[in-house]
C-alpha cells in the first residue's frame, strides 16, 4: 500500500536526520519509528474521512430505493484501496448489504464473501444465505468468526445460538449464549433466547427488530424499508 510505503520513506528521512542531530543508532531508530506511527497516523484520519464521505454520500439514494446508484457511487472509494489497507474490504461489506437487503442475494454474495469479519451486519447476511442454501457448515463457519470478532454484539450472538438451535445444536446455542452473557450481563435478550432453549422452545429473534428482518428469514412487515439505518450503525475501520 502507498501509504505504507511512503510512511517507511518518512520513516527513514526523520531517522537519518535524528542520527546526524545526534550520531546514535538508537535515537535514529526511534525517531524512524516514530516518522512511521505519525505519518500513518494522519494518513489514515485523511482516507477515513474519504471513506465516510463515501457512504454518506449515497444515504439519499439509498433511502430513495436507488441501490444501483448507491452501488456505482461507493465504488468510486476503490481507489483509496492502493492507499490504505482494507478499504476495498469495507466497501464491498457495505456493497453486499445493500444488495442482500433489496433481495439480490446472488449477487450479494461474492461481495459478503469480502467482507471484514468485524462487519457483523455482513458476516450474518452472508450466513443467512448459507442458511437458506441448507449450507450449514458454511453458515457455521462465518458465524465463528463473526463471533469472536464481535463478540460484545448481541444481534451477531444471539443469531449464532438461533442458526445452531435451527439446525439441532441446542447444546451449542446455550454454550454460545452463555460466553455472550458474560460479556453482556444486562442483555435481556440474551438472557430470553437462553431461557427458551432451556424451556425447549425457540428462540425469538424479532427481539432485534429491524435487524432480523434485514436478513429475509422472516415475513417484512408492510412499510419497513430495506437496508433501514445500517450504514449509519456499521463502522469505519483503520488500519
Amino acid at each position: 500500500m502507498y501509504t505504507l510505503l511512503l510512511g517507511l520513506l518518512v520513516g527513514i528521512i526523520t531517522g537519518y536526520l535524528g542520527f546526524l542531530i545526534y550520531p546514535s543508532y538508537v535515537l535514529a531508530g526511534l525517531t524512524f519509528v516514530a516518522g512511521v506511527l505519525v505519518f500513518n497516523f494522519f494518513m489514515g484520519r485523511y482516507f477515513m474521512k474519504k471513506i465516510t464521505e463515501v457512504f454518506n454520500s449515497t444515504e439519499k439514494d439509498i433511502k430513495a430505493g436507488k441501490a444501483d446508484i448507491a452501488i456505482e457511487k461507493m465504488k468510486t472509494g476503490y481507489k483509496y484501496s492502493k492507499w490504505q489497507f482494507l478499504v476495498r474490504e469495507q466497501i464491498d461489506s457495505q456493497i453486499g448489504i445493500i444488495l442482500y437487503a433489496n433481495k439480490r442475494f446472488d449477487e450479494a454474495l461474492p461481495y459478503l464473501k469480502k467482507s471484514l469479519k468485524s462487519n457483523w451486519m455482513a458476516m450474518s447476511m452472508l450466513a443467512a444465505y448459507y442458511y437458506k442454501q441448507k449450507d450449514y457448515a458454511n453458515m457455521k463457519a462465518v458465524m465463528e468468526k463473526s463471533s469472536k470478532a464481535n463478540k460484545k454484539d448481541s444481534f451477531t450472538q444471539c443469531l449464532y445460538a438461533y442458526f445452531l438451535s435451527e439446525t439441532g445444536d441446542v447444546d451449542g446455542a446455550i454454550s454460545v449464549l452463555a460466553k455472550a452473557m458474560k460479556k453482556l450481563p444486562s442483555d435481556e435478550r440474551l438472557q430470553n433466547a437462553s431461557d427458551a432453549l432451556k424451556n425447549k422452545k425457540k428462540i425469538k429473534m424479532q427481539a432485534y427488530n429491524t435487524l432480523w428482518l434485514q436478513l429475509h428469514l422472516a415475513k417484512m412487515p408492510e412499510g419497513v424499508k430495506q437496508y433501514q439505518t445500517l450504514i449509519g450503525r456499521q463502522k469505519i475501520t483503520r488500519r
